[in-house]
């Protein structure tokens, strides 16, 4: 049992990217403390298994790459129409593949982006209109360490969530106005299907595991920030990046 409790009873949440990893581990945490949650995500096995393990979530199955704002509307309105507004939403998708300038699939480097920069766009113009999300809703987006540092044969990756880091800061003005809140989560080397698989392409980045100064995390180290961002105890912090990475920025540098 965690010694923070967070009450979102009555209140409610999306999660993209629910399937695995970070979102699957927000989506079971915004649950157990009494958020009912959209769990949205391309694998449909994976998102009904989710759906099982809880009366509060309910899931959806929607591919980012390629939907559209008019697919995001459909299913958004749909879901609104039947259990009313959401309180916020939390975009955690991205794909990651090594990219090294003399060599890389430009056709997907150009997936890594739309998956985390330009999906999270889309779903943003509909989730933050008045008639999808209620005024004071709290919205964060996935960056990642590699966006600050630029890690060796990452360069679309470290682009893609410098991106959504800058902007973050941008999309903070336009959603203040109706006192809606934006900012992004920077994790460092989170044990993940994403990251096994890198490693399986890539092997074990050696010198980024040392540089963890607290080792490798795991998705729980990272939902306790984002449960805070979602919460009224945060209503005052809009257009920031929040890093969490078990001291990775400071041990990078040893």
């Amino acid at each position: 049992m965690s010694d923070l409790q967070l009450d979102f009873s009555g209140k409610r949440f999306v999660v993209v990217g629910a399937s695995s990893g970070i979102g699957r581990q927000i989506a079971r945490e915004l649950a157990a403390s009494g958020a009912d949650v959209l769990a949205i995500a391309r694998n449909k096995e994976r998102l009904e298994a989710l759906e099982q393990e809880s009366e509060h979530i309910q899931a959806a199955s929607l591919d980012v790459l390629t939907a559209s704002t008019e697919d995001w509307a459909e299913l958004l309105s749909s879901d609104v129409q039947a259990h009313g507004k959401f309180h916020g939403a939390v975009y955690t998708a991205g794909i990651s593949r090594a990219t090294p300038l003399r060599h890389f699939d430009e056709a997907f480097a150009r997936r890594i982006m739309e998956t985390s920069f330009w999906g999270a766009i889309r779903a943003l113009q509909v989730m933050t209109k008045k008639r999808i999300s209620q005024e004071g809703a709290a919205f964060l987006l996935f960056s990642s360490v590699a966006g600050h540092t630029g890690e060796k044969g990452l360069f679309a990756y470290a682009a893609a969530k410098a991106a959504v880091m800058a902007g973050v800061k941008s999309l903070a003005h336009d959603l203040a106005k109706d006192r809606k809140r934006i900012n992004s989560i920077s994790p460092g080397y989170v044990r993940t299907g994403m990251t096994i698989q890198s490693e399986a392409d890539m092997g074990t980045p050696a010198n980024v595991v040392r540089g963890h100064l607290f080792g490798i995390g795991k998705p729980q180290d990272v939902a306790g920030m984002v449960l805070f961002l979602l919460s009224d105890r945060a209503s005052w912090i809009t257009g920031e990046d929040f890093i969490v990475d078990g001291g990775y920025m400071r041990g990078a540098w040893n």
